[in-house]
Protein backbone atom coordinates (compact mmCIF):
# COMPACT_ATOMS: atom_id res chain seq x y z
CA UNK A 1 0.00 0.00 0.00
CA UNK A 2 1.64 3.48 -0.93
CA UNK A 3 1.86 6.11 1.53
CA UNK A 4 0.30 9.62 0.72
CA UNK A 5 2.70 11.80 2.38
CA UNK A 6 2.51 15.99 1.91
CA UNK A 7 5.45 18.16 1.98
CA UNK A 8 4.69 20.80 4.80
CA UNK A 9 4.26 24.35 3.77
CA UNK A 10 4.77 27.40 5.94
CA UNK A 11 1.76 28.98 7.26
CA UNK A 12 2.22 32.36 7.62
CA UNK A 13 -0.89 32.79 9.72
CA UNK A 14 0.06 30.67 12.96
CA UNK A 15 0.17 32.97 15.77
CA UNK A 16 2.91 33.28 17.23
CA UNK A 17 4.85 35.32 20.87
CA UNK A 18 8.52 34.83 21.05
CA UNK A 19 9.84 35.39 24.88
CA UNK A 20 13.38 37.09 25.57
CA UNK A 21 15.72 34.60 25.87
CA UNK A 22 14.28 32.11 23.17
CA UNK A 23 15.53 31.42 19.87
CA UNK A 24 13.92 33.43 16.86
CA UNK A 25 12.90 31.71 13.91
CA UNK A 26 15.58 32.33 11.11
CA UNK A 27 16.00 31.03 7.61
CA UNK A 28 16.85 27.57 8.98
CA UNK A 29 14.18 26.57 10.79
CA UNK A 30 11.57 27.91 7.97
CA UNK A 31 13.83 25.63 5.34
CA UNK A 32 13.91 22.81 7.46
CA UNK A 33 9.90 22.84 7.64
CA UNK A 34 9.47 23.31 3.79
CA UNK A 35 12.08 19.75 3.30
CA UNK A 36 9.64 18.03 5.52
CA UNK A 37 7.36 14.98 4.08
CA UNK A 38 4.33 14.04 6.67
CA UNK A 39 1.27 11.14 5.86
CA UNK A 40 -0.17 13.00 8.82
CA UNK A 41 -0.76 10.76 11.79
CA UNK A 42 3.31 10.12 12.20
CA UNK A 43 4.70 10.58 16.61
CA UNK A 44 6.93 13.37 16.32
CA UNK A 45 9.45 14.75 17.82
CA UNK A 46 10.29 18.68 17.29
CA UNK A 47 14.17 18.93 19.16
CA UNK A 48 15.53 22.11 20.30
CA UNK A 49 11.72 23.38 19.89
CA UNK A 50 12.62 27.21 20.45
CA UNK A 51 9.55 29.01 20.39
CA UNK A 52 7.76 25.13 18.64
CA UNK A 53 7.61 27.08 15.11
CA UNK A 54 8.06 23.30 13.83
CA UNK A 55 6.08 21.32 16.28
CA UNK A 56 3.64 23.99 15.58
CA UNK A 57 3.70 22.97 11.47
CA UNK A 58 3.81 19.02 12.68
CA UNK A 59 0.95 19.51 14.77
CA UNK A 60 -0.93 21.31 12.01
CA UNK A 61 -0.57 18.40 9.52
CA UNK A 62 -1.50 15.71 12.38
CA UNK A 63 0.94 14.49 13.65
CA UNK A 64 1.14 13.45 17.23
CA UNK A 65 4.00 15.88 19.17
CA UNK A 66 6.52 16.16 21.24
CA UNK A 67 8.66 19.54 21.75
CA UNK A 68 11.36 19.35 23.91
CA UNK A 69 14.44 21.86 24.58
CA UNK A 70 17.15 22.17 27.14
CA UNK A 71 16.04 25.85 27.90
CA UNK A 72 13.05 26.26 30.19
CA UNK A 73 11.93 29.64 28.37
CA UNK A 74 12.02 27.75 25.02
CA UNK A 75 9.25 25.27 27.08
CA UNK A 76 7.07 27.86 28.36
CA UNK A 77 7.51 29.80 24.74
CA UNK A 78 6.10 26.48 22.72
CA UNK A 79 3.19 26.27 25.75
CA UNK A 80 1.93 29.35 24.94
CA UNK A 81 2.05 29.10 21.38
CA UNK A 82 0.60 26.09 21.44
CA UNK A 83 -2.43 27.05 23.29
CA UNK A 84 -2.76 30.47 20.99
CA UNK A 85 -3.28 28.30 18.07
CA UNK A 86 -5.31 25.48 19.36
CA UNK A 87 -2.81 22.21 19.18
CA UNK A 88 -2.12 20.06 22.10
CA UNK A 89 2.04 19.66 21.74
CA UNK A 90 3.53 17.64 24.99
CA UNK A 91 6.41 19.90 25.90
CA UNK A 92 9.50 18.14 27.75
CA UNK A 93 12.14 20.02 29.60
CA UNK A 94 15.37 17.94 28.10
CA UNK A 95 18.94 18.03 27.47
CA UNK A 96 18.44 16.37 24.18
CA UNK A 97 17.21 12.36 24.61
CA UNK A 98 17.82 13.27 28.85
CA UNK A 99 14.23 12.99 29.81
CA UNK A 100 12.66 11.32 26.15
CA UNK A 101 12.01 8.08 27.24
CA UNK A 102 9.70 6.96 24.04
CA UNK A 103 10.29 6.58 20.39
CA UNK A 104 9.11 8.32 17.16
CA UNK A 105 9.07 8.10 13.61
CA UNK A 106 9.62 10.73 13.05
CA UNK A 107 12.80 13.25 14.70
CA UNK A 108 13.33 16.72 13.51
CA UNK A 109 16.24 18.78 15.11
CA UNK A 110 17.18 22.58 14.49
CA UNK A 111 20.75 22.42 16.44
CA UNK A 112 23.18 25.00 17.61
CA UNK A 113 25.98 23.98 14.25
CA UNK A 114 27.68 27.31 14.59
CA UNK A 115 31.72 26.37 14.96
CA UNK A 116 31.56 28.76 18.12
CA UNK A 117 32.86 28.14 21.72
CA UNK A 118 31.05 29.48 24.63
CA UNK A 119 28.53 31.40 23.11
CA UNK A 120 24.57 31.17 22.93
CA UNK A 121 23.48 27.56 23.16
CA UNK A 122 20.48 28.39 20.37
CA UNK A 123 23.79 28.55 17.92
CA UNK A 124 27.27 27.46 19.66
CA UNK A 125 27.87 23.93 18.01
CA UNK A 126 31.43 23.77 19.46
CA UNK A 127 34.68 24.03 17.49
CA UNK A 128 33.07 22.19 14.29
CA UNK A 129 29.94 22.93 15.01
CA UNK A 130 29.18 19.24 15.36
CA UNK A 131 29.89 18.76 19.21
CA UNK A 132 25.61 19.21 19.74
CA UNK A 133 24.69 17.38 16.75
CA UNK A 134 27.22 14.20 17.40
CA UNK A 135 25.50 13.86 20.87
CA UNK A 136 22.35 13.90 19.27
CA UNK A 137 23.06 11.48 16.74
CA UNK A 138 24.77 9.02 19.32
CA UNK A 139 21.51 8.65 21.46
CA UNK A 140 18.79 9.11 18.16
CA UNK A 141 18.31 5.57 16.11
CA UNK A 142 17.49 4.47 19.94
CA UNK A 143 14.13 6.62 19.83
CA UNK A 144 13.14 5.85 16.23
CA UNK A 145 10.38 3.49 15.22
CA UNK A 146 11.04 1.40 12.86
CA UNK A 147 11.04 2.86 9.50
CA UNK A 148 11.71 6.41 11.52
CA UNK A 149 13.61 9.36 10.05
CA UNK A 150 15.39 11.97 11.18
CA UNK A 151 15.29 15.29 9.35
CA UNK A 152 18.30 18.09 10.65
CA UNK A 153 19.57 21.35 9.45
CA UNK A 154 23.24 22.33 8.90
CA UNK A 155 25.18 25.13 7.39
CA UNK A 156 28.30 25.27 4.84
CA UNK A 157 29.93 26.30 8.15
CA UNK A 158 28.95 23.11 10.12
CA UNK A 159 32.28 20.28 9.04
CA UNK A 160 29.41 18.04 7.84
CA UNK A 161 32.06 15.64 6.37
CA UNK A 162 33.21 14.96 9.37
CA UNK A 163 29.89 14.32 10.76
CA UNK A 164 29.19 11.60 7.62
CA UNK A 165 32.53 10.04 8.62
CA UNK A 166 31.81 9.68 12.12
CA UNK A 167 28.57 8.17 11.64
CA UNK A 168 28.82 6.25 7.91
CA UNK A 169 28.59 2.95 9.69
CA UNK A 170 25.38 3.98 11.72
CA UNK A 171 23.44 6.43 9.47
CA UNK A 172 22.86 6.94 5.80
CA UNK A 173 22.93 11.01 4.96
CA UNK A 174 20.83 12.52 2.45
CA UNK A 175 20.81 15.91 1.34
CA UNK A 176 17.13 17.05 0.26
CA UNK A 177 17.22 21.17 0.89
CA UNK A 178 19.05 23.58 0.38
CA UNK A 179 19.70 27.57 0.36
CA UNK A 180 22.35 30.19 -0.19
CA UNK A 181 22.19 32.93 2.53
CA UNK A 182 24.64 35.96 2.79
CA UNK A 183 27.84 33.78 4.02
CA UNK A 184 26.57 30.39 4.15
CA UNK A 185 24.58 27.93 2.86
CA UNK A 186 22.10 26.09 4.34
CA UNK A 187 21.79 22.09 4.13
CA UNK A 188 18.57 19.98 5.39
CA UNK A 189 19.54 16.34 5.70
CA UNK A 190 17.38 13.35 5.86
CA UNK A 191 19.49 10.67 8.03
CA UNK A 192 17.94 7.21 8.52
CA UNK A 193 19.41 4.92 10.54
CA UNK A 194 21.03 1.78 8.89
CA UNK A 195 19.69 -1.62 9.60
CA UNK A 196 21.59 -3.23 12.75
Amino acid sequence: MVKDYSIVKIDANLKIDVLNGVYRPAEDSYLLIKAIEVEGKEKALDMGCGIGIIALHLAKYGCNVTAADVNEKAIENTKINAEKNGFKIKCVRSNLFSDIKEKFDLIVFNPPYLPTKNEDIAWDGGEKGIEIIKEFLKQARNHLNKGGKIYVVMSSLTDIETLKEDFKDIYDFKEIAKERFFFERLHVYIINPKSR
